[in-house]
């Protein structure tokens, strides 16, 4: 399977109120094409933006016992 790096921008920088720090991912080429899909349909400003968004959600469903919302 092909991986891609696909960074994400923000380097200890604010983002939106948040204090936020550049990581690397490496991404099978599906799960790339897909997130440009979510940002062509609009879905998302940009990849990461969408990347936040699920490790958000990830991070309440699994670590932090919240819902989606909160």
């Amino acid at each position: 399977m092909d991986f891609h790096v696909l960074c994400c921008f923000c380097l200890v920088e604010n983002c939106g109120g948040v204090w936020v720090k550049l990581i690397t991912l490496y991404l099978p080429e599906p799960y790339l094409k897909a997130l440009q899909n979510l940002v062509d349909d609009r879905y998302y400003p940009n990849r990461a933006e969408a990347i936040r968004v699920a490790i958000r959600d990830l991070l309440n469903a699994e670590a932090w016992g919240k819902n989606a919302s909160g």
